[in-house]
């Protein structure tokens, strides 16, 4: 993450979070994405055929198919806004997995959005393409 040290205050405190989020999903830990996501989570991703899906159970699905591969990923070029207790957060997401023996690599545009519940942020939608 080489963007964090242009960021303070709560917008650091965000990108913490994503980057603790991305490794909680990369690593198919589902109690620890229960944790960081509103059970009512919303998406669109191309996972989805470009479909809202609405609540945890996709999700849940997928991770629990999370094969552990060796990854690396990098936050690219976030842009962090906060208004009152939501936020969002745009980047470009470089990933590389380690597959067998050679490395994978793939690039996805991503806007997390975050609302702070009980003084906690949690993720309440995201939308993915690339």
């Amino acid at each position: 993450m080489n963007f964090i040290n242009e960021f303070q205050g709560e917008e650091k405190i965000i990108l913490n979070l994503l980057n603790e989020l991305l490794k909680i999903i990369k690593s198919g830990d589902v109690e620890g994405y229960k944790k960081m996501v509103d059970e009512n989570l919303t998406c669109i991703e191309p996972e989805t055929g470009g479909n809202l899906v609405r609540g945890l159970p996709f999700h849940i699905f997928l991770l629990e198919k999370t094969i552990q591969n060796d990854f690396h990923f990098e936050i690219v070029n976030p842009v962090i806004k906060i208004v009152g207790d939501m936020c969002y957060i745009s980047y470009t997401l470089s990933n590389i997995i380690m597959d067998d023996t050679k490395p994978k690599f793939s690039q996805f545009q991503e806007t997390r959005i975050f609302e702070k519940m009980e003084n906690e942020w949690k993720m309440i939608h995201f939308h993915r393409s690339g």
